[in-house]
């Protein structure tokens, strides 16, 4: 599969491009922006390109815009709409729409609230389901973002005595982002996130639901948005992401065309480790892209 240097080698036949944020252009709170997006962002709406955000960050989406914004990132001039699999929870927990029963209304909390990030509080203010700092009074556990003593791990075997003790109650889990890694810090490095806990979790036999890409609803709030830019066709989207079990996998379920990210992000990361060919040649059927590029902009990384 040849490798192209950037989104603007293969854009030209979407009328929809579909980002994530973490890894494509945007390297962790620590890193920022990385170089060159802004300018590449602002010349995908230029020519008519509708452009959407779709991270499975936990935070709601106006925490994101206020985030990007700060950072000379702005919707209208850099990217029309920003759902956050924050958002997606949120609605689904307004209008009651977990798989399980849930005749107490509450959760219990895994993982504490995250020094750097807004609490889960957001998500459930106005809905009906109450936090329990009691797991025999919950319906279900919430995995906020996994962290020890307010810091980020690298690790999930950090975290596993305390699953299997959690797991002998045998709740139903709600995992909110399945992705299990994330970048932080200067220079980034993948750090343990909800979807490693999510899947230790059901290693063990528990019961996960999942929000956020690769699953479903994450993608129907994206069409919908897109819809409303009158972009109506599936072949008309270009999903670009750096993960493939999430961005990679979720698109190909939900019938859009997707680009890997090679020199940042998750799949940088395997690369540098694995080399190349290895790393492509673990990627199962159902996370192979349709396009390699080097990175989102065609400025390299200083």
């Amino acid at each position: 599969m040849n490798i192209f240097p950037s989104l603007a080698n293969i854009s030209n036949p979407y009328q929809g491009i579909l980002l994530d944020a973490y890894g494509v252009f945007w390297g962790g709170n620590d890193c920022g922006v990385f170089p060159g997006s802004k300018e590449s962002m602002e010349q995908l709406v230029l020519s008519n390109k509708i452009v959407g955000i779709l991270s499975n960050s936990t935070q709601l989406a106006s925490k994101e815009k206020g985030k990007f914004e700060r950072h000379g990132i702005v919707q209208g001039k850099h990217f029309h709409f920003l759902i956050t699999s924050g958002e997606v929870a949120r609605d689904i927990f307004l209008n009651e729409r977990l798989p399980f029963a849930t005749p107490r209304m509450s959760f219990w909390l895994f993982g504490g609230i995250h020094p750097k990030f807004s609490s889960h509080e957001a998500i459930f203010e106005g809905t009906k389901y109450c936090e329990t700092l009691e797991i025999n009074e919950a319906d279900f556990i919430y995995i906020s973002i996994p962290h020890i003593n307010g810091e980020d791990q690298v690790d999930p075997e950090l975290f596993r005595e305390e699953i299997e003790r959690i797991k002998q109650k045998n709740l139903p889990m709600v995992c909110p982002n399945p992705d299990c890694f994330a970048h932080e810090g200067k220079p980034p490095r993948p750090v343990v996130r909800q979807g490693s806990i999510a899947k230790m979790y059901e290693e063990m036999g528990g019961q996960v639901f999942y929000i956020g890409k690769p699953h479903h609803k994450a993608y129907s709030f994206a069409l919908e948005q897109f819809h409303q830019h009158q972009v109506n066709h599936l072949t008309g989207i270009l999903m670009v992401g750096d993960t493939p079990e999430t961005d990679i996998r979720g698109a190909r379920r939900f019938g859009i065309s997707s680009a890997l990210i090679t020199h940042t992000g998750i799949m940088a990361e395997r690369i540098s480790r694995k080399g190349l060919q290895e790393a492509l040649k673990e990627l199962p059927i159902e996370d192979m892209p349709n396009y390699l590029i080097e990175r989102f902009s065609n400025r390299p990384l200083a």
